[in-house]
C-alpha cells in the first residue's frame, strides 16, 4: 500500500466529479490512473509496430488501402 499526497485544489475537483458522478474517491482515481496506465500502452504499442505495413510487405497497398479495399469491394456478388 502507498500513500498518495494531493494539493488541496485537485482533491476538491475530484470531490465535486466524483460526488456528481455518485462514485468515491478510490474509485475516481483507481480509474483515472488504469485509463492513464491504458493509454501509454497504446502509445507504445503503436510506436513499437511503426512500419509493419511497408508498402515492400505489402505490395498490393501500394496505391492507398482505400483503392484496394474498393477493388476487393466490387469483386464480391451480393
Amino acid at each position: 500500500m502507498k500513500t498518495l499526497r494531493f494539493p488541496k485544489n485537485l482533491i476538491e475537483e475530484i470531490d465535486s466529479i466524483s460526488s456528481i458522478k455518485k462514485t468515491s474517491f478510490t474509485d475516481f482515481i483507481t480509474t483515472a490512473v488504469r485509463s492513464y496506465i491504458d493509454q501509454l500502452k497504446f502509445t507504445e504499442s503503436v510506436a513499437e509496430s511503426a512500419g509493419a505495413w511497408s508498402v515492400k510487405n505489402h505490395p498490393e497497398l501500394s496505391d492507398g488501402t482505400e483503392k484496394y479495399v474498393r477493388k476487393m469491394r466490387k469483386g464480391r456478388q451480393f
